[in-house]
């Protein structure tokens, strides 16, 4: 009896692991948040998400490999091993792939820990894409000022057809008066009749307003997006994506632009900035040898990197960084967007007085860290010396 107490113990415990570990490998909590912390750490070398890297988007994987999990997390930690095995899924993933070279083991990985990235996988399939070019920071499409062209040339055409009308109208008046009193219609009577209503002091009036208030509309409007480039992406003479710098890799702004919170301008790094990650990272994920080849060049030879600015404000308009980052705590992408999702970063806001205005109206003003009830406003923000002087 109790060698059949220990036996029916033991079958148990060995259910019980094989339930928890192999039969049902998603079934433990997960943590997207792990995942994300594991995923930098040991997959974002060589993959995105939703996009082809070294190796393939993982978009859609646990969907792909449902009621294969098993053979999934064992690719993850061994795939050399199953490769050279003659795994039939596993040598077919490396056919498709080998180009790039092979995956590295990662027996280190438990399971638990691959459930979490695998989490994290599913919930950033098909992230929201950042707001386009040609769009405000609300989201809002700007419009564009052709619509305003449009629409004049709408109302041209509409004043067109009310003279049209006009003129049929009193051309059917004296085709009628002359049918009843029997003289002969001409149509210099009807252009005569229409010269008379369109000679009306109340008719000219309307017409003239009409046209003085679409063109100072129209004038307006233009004028208010002169010296505004929003949308602007010019091409740099490296490619530098803010995408995997600020984003993959989380590399804080400031340590770049390391002005931002101390100086009127948030600077472009030098090459020495560059190089101080570049020495040792040689070769880049999306282009190889080829842009990294650029910065140690300059490096090598003394000479700056020529890069396009994006964001550039009026001369006869004054703004200073550390008065916003290193005083008011703002986050760089309050003024330039998400620009840890921009492959190329582009100006995101208007950067108009318009915008500007309507910030310091709403922005809370931070003491020490805490939030106010005071905005920017209330500390004579509007005044026009603040920005002009």
């Amino acid at each position: 009896m109790r060698f059949h107490a220990y036996l029916i113990t033991l079958l148990s415990i060995l259910l019980w692991g094989i339930g928890t570990t192999g039969g049902n490998i998603l079934s433990a909590k997960v943590s997207v948040e792990e995942g994300e912390k594991l995923f930098k750490l040991n997959c974002a070398t060589c993959h995105y998400v939703n996009d082809v890297l070294i190796g393939p988007a993982l978009a859609k994987v646990n969907e792909k490999y449902a009621g294969d999990e098993e053979w999934l997390y064992k690719w993850i930690k061994n795939a050399p091993g199953m490769i050279v095995a003659g795994d039939e899924k596993a040598v077919a993933l490396y056919e498709q792939y080998k180009a790039n070279g092979m995956m590295n083991p990662m027996p280190f990985l438990e399971d638990a820990q691959i459930a979490d990235i695998l989490a994290y996988v599913d919930a950033n399939d098909d992230p929201p894409p950042p707001a386009p070019p040609g769009e405000n920071g609300s989201g809002d499409p700007v419009i564009d000022p052709g619509i305003y062209y449009t629409l004049m040339g709408v109302v041209a055409l509409l004043a067109l057809i009310a003279v049209l009308l006009v003129v049929i109208t009193a051309t059917l008046i004296v085709a009628v008066k002359s049918k009843e009193q029997e003289e002969e219609f001409t149509f210099a009577d009807a252009w005569a009749q229409a010269k008379v209503f369109l000679g009306n002091k109340y008719v000219i009036a309307g017409i003239a307003t009409f046209a003085l208030l679409g063109g100072s509309i129209q004038t307006i409007n233009t004028a208010r997006e002169i010296g505004l480039h929003q949308g602007y992406m010019p091409e740099q003479p490296i490619k530098f994506s803010h995408k995997l710098h600020a984003g993959q890799y989380e590399i804080d702004c400031q340590y770049c632009h390391t002005g931002a919170s101390k100086s009127k301008n948030a600077w472009i790094p030098s090459v020495n900035v560059c190089m101080n990650c570049h020495k040792g990272i040689k070769e880049g994920p999306k282009y190889g040898t080829q842009e990294i080849s650029k910065i140690v060049e300059a490096y090598e030879s003394g000479e700056a990197i020529e890069w396009v600015r994006i964001h550039n404000l009026p001369d006869h308009a004054y703004f200073n960084h550390a008065q916003h980052v290193g005083v008011g705590n703002l986050e760089c992408q309050t003024c330039h967007g998400p620009v840890e999702e921009m492959e190329v970063v582009y100006q995101y806001n208007t950067l108009g007085m318009g915008w500007c205005i309507d910030c310091h109206r709403t922005e809370k003003v931070k003491v020490l860290g805490e939030e106010t009830d005071l905005t920017v406003e209330d500390m004579g923000g509007l005044d026009c010396a603040r920005c002009h002087y």
